[in-house]
């Protein structure tokens, strides 16, 4: 377990960047999955170079130093387990991560969030439908416009470089999570309904019980410093949704 816990300090905290001439990278962090699994032969006929890894110490290793376009974790990985993996790699990498696993209760689901996953993917699951997420994902992921910045006291939101910074200090946030404070940075002083994060993050219809949303926000605010109970940024709209209380230094 050292031994996985240096490897995930090697590097800087990176986020991948896709090469228009490069088809995007996929890690499968999954024991049974080889060249001839159903999902590995799909993704790559569908343009995806993948890559599969049998183990969580290998894993770690890889996803660090080779930052993948995403990442697909398995929740039993061998050695470690896919939850510890995810916690070690969030320190050097900010690219998708989306578990996979057979658990469908909402302990399962809520532990992948508050240790850095961006979807949970209960299994079974068809081909197609597991790649559009996938693709969805890395659209988002890398589809930031370039160039804009929101400020707010101490506080910077930078789109073009995907980062956040409090007080001159960097604060690591995943994908989901800055895609989420952007969200609601770009709406300050406008209280934004939970299905319409829901939806804007997943591109699906909210199902009135996911929880993903809230636990993002806790982990945003905690990221930030910012009071649970009676928070600066982030504040609660009870029975409606989310208010990023400030207003956008650029006078937006």
């Amino acid at each position: 377990m050292n031994d996985l816990k240096d490897i995930s300090r090697k590097g800087e905290h990176r986020h991948p960047m896709v090469q228009s001439e490069k088809r995007p990278t996929i890690f499968i962090c999954e024991p049974d999955h080889g060249p001839t699994h159903p999902l590995v032969a799909y993704l790559t006929a569908k343009a995806y170079d993948v890559h599969c890894i049998p183990d969580s110490s290998q894993a770690v290793d890889e996803i660090v130093t080779r930052l993948p376009d995403l990442v697909l974790l398995d929740t039993h990985l061998p050695l470690a387990g896919g939850y510890e993996v995810c916690s070690m790699v969030r320190t050097n990498y900010s690219g998708p991560i989306l578990f996979q696993g057979q658990e469908s209760d909402e302990a399962s689901q809520l532990l992948a969030f508050e240790r850095g996953a961006d979807d949970y993917i209960t299994m079974p699951i068809s081909p197609a439908l597991l790649t559009a997420r996938i693709r969805a994902h890395l659209k988002r992921s890398h589809g930031m416009a370039s160039g804009r910045q929101i400020r707010v006291g101490d506080l910077v939101v930078d789109a073009g470089l995907r980062a956040v910074s409090l007080d001159g200090q960097p604060i690591d946030l995943t994908t989901m999570q800055f895609e989420l404070l952007w969200y609601l940075a770009k709406r300050s002083g406008r209280v934004v309904p939970r299905e319409e994060l829901y939806e804007a993050l997943y591109n699906e219809k909210y199902n009135g019980f996911d929880r993903s949303v809230d636990v993002y926000i806790s982990r945003i605010r905690h990221q930030l410093g910012d009071d649970a109970d009676n928070p600066y940024y982030l504040k609660t709209v009870r029975g409606v949704g989310y208010l990023f209380a400030g207003h956008d230094g650029n006078g937006h």
